[in-house]
């Protein structure tokens, strides 16, 4: 373990009036080596109520130095578990702990789970890929799937995404929905780096209005290798979806992504991706052609739970039918805030505007789009999460100008 990890939690600001003695005394005689006394004095602060990450951070360091290798790894244990925010770097001690035991399966296990666990921080995945580079190969035990599940249920009053002034009577414009998704990655190898599979697959239905029911499926290989100090993964996939039942579209793409760690919790992704579509059915016919987007990210990540996403995205579309060909550009803003325990918050804006440059359908619409939400986890790792979210879109043409709200509950998990 390298010092700056071994303390990585002790500059947190937490609440420690009535037990400040016993912390700082066990960050002196941690700093000063004798581990045994700075074991006690954390367990003197925990035992009078001193809670958070930070304090069984420490000791299960403190286990660690003094070679209590089993309580320690219950202890990590029961960070990674509690506080899913400190997942990664848990997992990667867990790693340690059972190179420490002669576990090798055990602690390449837990190396890949820090790595995946931690995308944002560099230095856990470097410190992760490393461990594992030194792993040899036949040593490696087969890698495990990962990725996000999800499920909602509320209600859309604009369906159509249409002005509703001009829907005829008797057709249906709102209806209560329920959607689900879900992302899964499977690596060829536990290497870091290599090959490895994705899948997403996500579904809606509106009870009130089938036609609109829609479902996507899409499956792909990407390679991600690491020449400097940038993470680059390249890889093509395949893609189908379905609208009211029929055969919607067809896709093949290809996309490359640049990241890199900025430090102090930031980072930055740079992607391209490009997409052949073909219709399904033959009312859609039109819809085939070219897409080009190039999107733009900056995270920055907190170690309290809180994390700000901004993204820049063009888009090019080079369709059969003008209608469906425009060029956009938009710009959105997230933030979150999740804690350990508790209530959480998100809230995030969105801009986009579109221009659709063939005389025959000759318009321009700015979409603005915002949302909040109230989030917690509430089981295990499940994540409860009640959304609001509101869209205007304002055409030149006013048939395409619209307001849309919807209101949903759901739960997500990662895997």
């Amino acid at each position: 373990m390298t010092g700056r990890l071994l303390l990585a939690i002790s500059a947190l600001a937490i609440a420690m009036h009535v037990h400040a003695d016993d912390w700082a005394d066990g960050n002196a005689a941690f700093e000063r080596g004798d581990y045994a006394a700075a074991l006690s004095f954390f367990e003197a602060g925990r035992d009078s109520g001193l809670t958070g990450p930070a304090i069984h951070y420490n000791l299960a360091v403190c286990q660690y130095k003094l070679e209590r290798y089993a309580e320690a790894g219950k202890t990590f244990e029961f960070i990674a578990r509690k506080y899913p925010q400190m997942a990664g770097l848990a997992e990667y001690n867990l790693g340690l702990v059972s190179q420490r035991l002669g576990d090798t399966d055990a602690a390449s296990e837990h190396f890949l789970r820090a790595y995946r666990l931690s995308p944002d921080d560099e230095t856990i995945r470097v410190l992760a890929s490393n461990q594992l580079a030194d792993i040899e190969p036949e040593e490696r035990p087969a890698s495990a799937w990962s990725g996000a599940f999800g499920v909602r249920a509320g209600h859309d009053d604009n369906i159509a995404l249409r002005d509703t002034a001009g829907i005829p009577l008797g057709v249906t414009t709102e209806s209560p929905m329920l959607d689900i998704f879900a992302s899964v990655s499977r690596p060829f190898s536990v290497q870091s780096v290599g090959l490895r599979f994705e899948g997403n697959l996500y579904g809606v239905r509106y009870f009130d209005a089938d036609d609109f029911n829609q479902n996507e499926i899409s499956a792909g290989v990407m390679y991600e290798w690491r020449p400097g100090s940038w993470r680059i993964a390249a890889g093509a996939s395949a893609g189908a979806g379905w609208l009211g039942g029929d055969a919607f579209d067809r896709r093949i793409g290809l996309g490359v992504e640049g990241s890199r760690s900025l430090g102090g919790g930031a980072s930055a992704n740079l992607a391209y991706y490009y997409d052949d579509i073909s219709e399904g059915n033959d009312i859609f016919n039109g819809i085939g052609g070219k897409r080009h987007h190039v999107v733009a990210r900056y995270r920055q990540h907190f170690s309290d739970g809180r994390r700000v996403l901004v993204r820049l995205r063009h888009e090019n579309n080079d369709r059969l039918d003008p209608g469906v060909s425009p060029t956009r550009t938009g710009l959105a803003v997230d933030y979150r805030y999740l804690p350990d325990a508790g209530w959480g918050f998100e809230a995030g804006a969105s801009y986009r505007r579109s221009r659709f440059s063939d005389a025959a359908v000759s318009r321009t619409e700015n979409l603005f789009s915002a949302r909040s939400a109230l989030t917690r986890y509430f089981i295990r790792d499940w994540i409860l999460l009640i959304e609001y979210r509101y869209s205007n879109n304002d055409s030149s043409n006013p048939e395409f100008s619209y307001d849309r709200n919807t209101l949903t509950i759901g739960a997500m998990r990662a895997l």
